[in-house]
């Protein structure tokens, strides 16, 4: 029997009691404002021709000097970023490693996932080493929870004497991490955390105090599935598709988050309510053909970090409401959900 309660756990198993979520939000883009840059004349009627000479040549000097400055400025910003600065802006991006990078094929397109290891390290070795023996290959995405989450692995379908048994051992959990100097603060005021943030494009929540941070349960979210015991984490893993409840961090492993390709998982057959979002009789619609660590030569992908000016409009946007857009400010400054202001990610910056 499958509990509907909103309040029981994810589970790793199916004879175990999921938990189900139904919310949904819609999201509204905001308004990027260009600012025209006005450039002054000099006028010169009224300069002589030895004045002229005078002038051009300290305007030559300090141009000279200027450009040398900015050469250098851009040279130590190179040498401190993964990223260079792009030609004429300042975007901030944070280079995947390819390593770090996984695809999992389905009927309806690709998955990609960008794995963060600082964030649940033995979760994400076990995740790619399971990917490498081909332990998810023809196998299904066999619990499917409308706007909530995706969840796959062998669900006890594997003949277990065919797998190497460290392959299935139970993974210490890794719910929270020694808090990085790497990890930025965005909002102050979240409901479900001291602080939230990023870690390298990576949602999270961060306690000073005790010195933590945790990945969050955004849309697009990968984490593993567990019993009611934390540490029972060992091959099944759920990737949020909806809003998951937020009551679920740091109560489970996160290892990463969906760079592409969540458009495929909102197809996916949905299970039926009373069984706890488990698919009764999976079809080829619910296969994953096969799942790939990349490799060296397959093209980075870049998640966008809370410093890019693009990112930091929209946050100011949700925060002020400065936006024509809208009318009433009355509760203006409001805290955001970094879950619903998502750095973005691509594979050209």
């Amino acid at each position: 029997m499958y509990s509907s309660t909103p309040s029981s756990c994810s589970r790793r198993k199916q004879h175990t009691t999921p938990f189900l979520a139904h919310s949904w939000q819609h999201s509204l883009s905001s308004l990027i404002k260009s600012v025209p840059i006005k450039s002054s004349t000099i006028k010169n009627s009224s300069v002589n021709s030895t004045q002229s000479k005078a002038f051009s040549s300290i305007v030559f000097i300090l141009a000279s000097l200027f450009a040398i400055a900015l050469t250098l400025s851009a040279k130590a910003y190179s040498a401190d970023n993964p990223v260079t600065l792009m030609s004429g802006s300042s975007n901030h991006w944070y280079k995947v490693p390819s390593e770090d990078t996984v695809t999992f094929t389905t009927e309806y397109g690709d998955v990609v996932i960008a794995l963060n290891p600082s964030l649940a390290p033995k979760h994400v070795e076990r995740f790619k080493a399971l990917i490498k023996s081909g332990f998810y290959d023809k196998q299904y995405f066999y619990r499917v929870v409308d706007g909530f989450v995706a969840q796959a692995g062998s669900n006890d379908t594997h003949d277990k004497e065919k797998i190497a048994p460290a392959l299935l051992a139970d993974i210490p959990a890794e719910f929270t991490q020694p808090l990085s100097h790497a990890a930025s603060v965005v909002e102050t005021r979240d409901m479900f955390a001291p602080k939230t943030g990023f870690l390298d494009g990576f949602a999270v929540g961060i306690d000073d105090k005790r010195g933590e941070m945790w990945g969050l349960h955004c849309p697009g979210t990968v984490a593993f599935a567990r019993n009611s015991e934390k540490d029972t984490a060992s091959t099944e893993f759920y990737i949020v598709i909806g809003q998951a409840p937020r009551h679920l961090d740091r109560n489970m492993s996160v290892v990463g988050r969906v760079v592409s390709g969540m458009p495929a998982l909102q197809k996916l057959p949905r299970g039926d309510a009373q069984y706890g979002g488990v698919i009764q009789e999976v079809t080829d619609n619910s296969r994953i053909g096969r799942a790939l660590v990349h490799s060296d030569n397959h093209p980075n992908y870049y998640i966008q970090q809370p410093k890019h000016e693009e990112y930091l409009s929209r946050i100011n946007t949700g925060k002020t409401l400065d936006n024509p857009f809208f009318h009433d400010k009355v509760y203006a400054p409001r805290p955001v959900d970094i879950c619903y202001y998502k750095t973005k990610a691509t594979l050209n910056p």
